[in-house]
């Protein structure tokens, strides 16, 4: 009985360090852009709005929103008020050419959603890249 629960416990830490050791090799999809759209797209299917706050809006500035309301209720009033919006524009621009600026930090995306600007701008912070507006 022991050697069981033994072998057992050998064989999920083998599978638990495996499938961590997969995850590290896994690029983070917010490197390129190519990946990072259709990650936010998921996202917002998905409705995890809270993931995508923390995975696409700019750290600087959500710290900042989020000084006085909680992260959650933060994330409440964006799918109330801006997740339909930012998916149908996300899809729009998905698989498009952005104009770069010189120094490749700046991505902005030209679309056709009426009542919206009509830029979406992605700012790369780091190795990632952001929602800027």
């Amino acid at each position: 009985m022991r050697a069981t629960f033994a072998l057992s416990a050998v064989i999920a830490l083998v599978v638990g360090i495996n499938m961590i050791a997969q995850a590290e090799d896994k690029p983070d999809p917010r490197e390129e852009l190519v990946t990072a759209i259709p990650e936010a797209i998921r996202l917002l299917k998905d409705e995890k709005y809270v993931e995508l706050l923390q995975a696409f809006a700019d750290p600087k500035l959500l710290e900042e929103e989020t000084r006085s309301e909680s992260l959650e209720h933060f994330a409440e009033g964006f799918a109330q008020r801006k997740a339909a919006r930012l998916l149908t524009i996300l899809q729009k621009i998905e698989g498009k050419k952005p104009e770069l600026s010189d120094d490749g930090k700046t991505a902005t995306f030209g679309h056709d959603v009426e009542g919206e600007p009509k830029t979406i701008v992605f700012k790369r912070t780091g190795k990632n890249w952001y929602i800027a507006n």
